[in-house]
């Protein structure tokens, strides 16, 4: 009976730490994903000029992470209603010295 209350006590440990990792926020390349907001409409379809509050978070970013993650997840990003293409080339319009190739 021990080893039945040892199993459930570590399936209710893994479910309480799998609920605080769902509750924290999700990090993308070094930065929160809801920090990306103010970029929302630089990767969307008709795409604005990136927003000043959208580069300064890139600023923060690691960008050879984002541009990988941009060119690696591109069915990914356009679940979550964002172009990858647009995503690539965030960076660059905000005149940040992202990879050549991103």
């Amino acid at each position: 009976m021990k080893g039945v209350q040892k199993s459930v006590f570590l399936i209710v440990l893994v479910l309480a730490s799998v609920t605080v990792v769902v509750r924290s926020a999700f990090m993308i390349c070094d930065i929160n994903a809801d920090d990306l907001k103010p970029c929302q409409s630089a990767v969307t379809q008709p795409p604005e000029k990136p927003k000043d509050s959208c580069c300064n978070v890139l600023k923060t970013a690691n960008l050879t992470c984002f541009c990988e993650f941009g060119r690696n997840n591109p069915t990914l990003l356009s679940l979550m209603g964002i172009d990858p293409d647009l995503a690539r080339a965030l960076p660059a319009k905000c005149e940040l010295n992202g990879p050549a190739d991103c």
